[in-house]
């Protein structure tokens, strides 16, 4: 019997079929892209541990101080993570380091490690080249957490860039490290390789760091700033910056300084704020918006996150990364906007590129750029060069390109059985600080 003659029509029906079928996986997985759900979903809250956890966002290196006093470090994608182990390492997900579980407190600088412990003794590991781990040789590196001095008196401490600054019970202020920009305030521009008294008061309640910059609340409710001024000479000593004993809390990070005062308004201090806030030499602080219903902020690089007291999240700066995690593709946002979702974190960090955020459940999640991820080959880049132009007309099809970016939270790890099994016997504090900052007291009991 001879083969039957296909007809125009049949060979069309044929191919619209076939292009059909083809078409329907990526349809299906769209859909399943567009209808992931947007925010954080939240588990069962765990009880308390012995110390509160704390999340530390330091670009390229995430550390994370878990509620039973165990540290825990990620990234590593462009330093190797030499802040935190003796070899170097990079990782996704959270390594284990050392096996000590009485760690109290963190801070981190560009490429050093600070850490408390519950007796108030202090620790560093990571670079040292400019002193900012406290140790004399400024040319040796540790891989492994150092004891800085013999004190065990110490109560509060941050990091930024490569200096270091630190508080004792009695309200003494201490710093070491860089000091070009007359960021230590000791009056010089000499590096100090060990913690080094500034000035004779004996009244400081809080501290943070900039990149070029420190900053202090005196327990009189006055804030204070020292180091890099554009436009005029550095501040080499602590000199009073704003007006007002009402100040309640500072937060900075890079070129930012946050700062919230008890009527619950939110003021900017950064030299580099790109979106219209400005407060420039010997000027007062700025404030942000009218709103006095602030309760918390937290500083990025020229960005921030502000709680308020319903509890909603606000994000105001620079989005190159996706920082506002609901797939808002816009370089910057410049007043604070309402976030998409909602949390209630038990650890929150924004930073350079990563936002990170540990639920009441255990759950870690982060959105922005994932630290540690590998570049991705040269066939893989060929591929996503390819498919660029259909991603930026149909966003929804980005899950062809492996970026390393999450536009929206992503679940990247839980506490593991070793730390939950721990947990009931302490204090269940919402976030690194009631007030917001980048430091966090020990606890009293320690």
């Amino acid at each position: 019997m001879p083969p039957m003659n296909k007809s125009p029509g049949m060979r069309k029906w044929v191919t619209r079929c076939a292009v059909a079928a083809a078409l329907i996986p990526i349809v299906l997985l769209v859909v399943r892209h567009q209808l992931r759900l947007l925010g954080i979903q939240v588990g069962k809250p765990l009880p308390p541990g012995k110390v509160r956890p704390q999340l530390v966002n330091a670009g390229d290196t995430a550390v994370l101080l878990a509620p039973d006093g165990s540290l825990w470090a990620w990234g590593g994608t462009y330093s190797s993570l030499t802040n935190m182990f003796p070899l170097p390492a990079f990782s996704q997900v959270p390594l284990r380091v050392g096996t000590d579980t009485d760690w109290a407190q963190l801070a981190c600088g560009t490429d050093h490690t600070l850490a408390l412990k519950s007796d108030g003794s202090l620790w560093g590991w990571g670079g040292n080249q400019r002193g900012q781990i406290g140790q004399p040789n400024p040319a040796l590196h540790h891989g492994t957490a150092t004891r800085i001095g013999k004190e065990t008196n110490w109560t509060q401490i941050c990091a930024c860039h490569y200096h270091s600054l630190a508080l004792k019970n009695d309200g003494s202020l201490w710093a070491w490290g860089l000091n070009s920009m007359g960021q230590l305030g000791d009056g010089t521009v000499n590096n100090r390789s060990i913690p080094t008294l500034i000035g004779t008061d004996r009244d400081w309640r809080k501290v943070a760091a900039s990149d070029n910059n420190s900053f202090a609340i005196k327990s009189n409710g006055t804030i204070w700033g020292w180091g890099y001024m554009p436009g005029n000479s550095s501040d080499l000593t602590p000199k009073q910056i704003a007006l007002g004993t009402n100040w309640l809390s500072i937060s900075a990070y890079g070129p930012s300084m946050l700062a919230l005062k008890t009527d619950g308004t939110l003021w900017v201090g950064s030299f580099e704020w790109p979106l219209g806030y400005y407060s420039g030499p010997n000027e007062d602080l700025t404030q942000i918006e009218r709103d006095n219903d602030w309760t918390e902020v937290y500083a990025g690089v020229n960005s921030f996150f502000a709680r308020k007291k319903d509890g909603s999240w606000w994000i105001c700066g620079q989005n190159v990364a996706g920082q506002v995690g609901s797939r808002v593709l816009i370089d910057a946002i410049p007043s604070p906007r309402r976030l998409a979702f909602d949390f209630d974190p038990w650890a929150f960090a924004p930073g350079m590129r990563t936002t990170l955020l540990l639920g009441r459940d255990g759950k870690l999640w982060t959105w922005d750029e994932r630290m540690g991820t590998k570049k991705p080959s040269k066939a893989r880049q060929k591929f996503q060069a390819v498919v660029a132009p259909l991603v930026n007309r149909f966003p929804a099809f980005g899950f062809l390109i492996k970026s390393g970016i999450d536009q929206t939270p992503y679940l990247l790890w839980e506490l593991p059985p070793e730390v939950r099994r721990s947990l009931g016997n302490g204090p269940h504090i919402a976030t690194n600080d009631l007030t917001g900052g980048h430091f966090l007291p020990i606890l009293s009991t320690n």
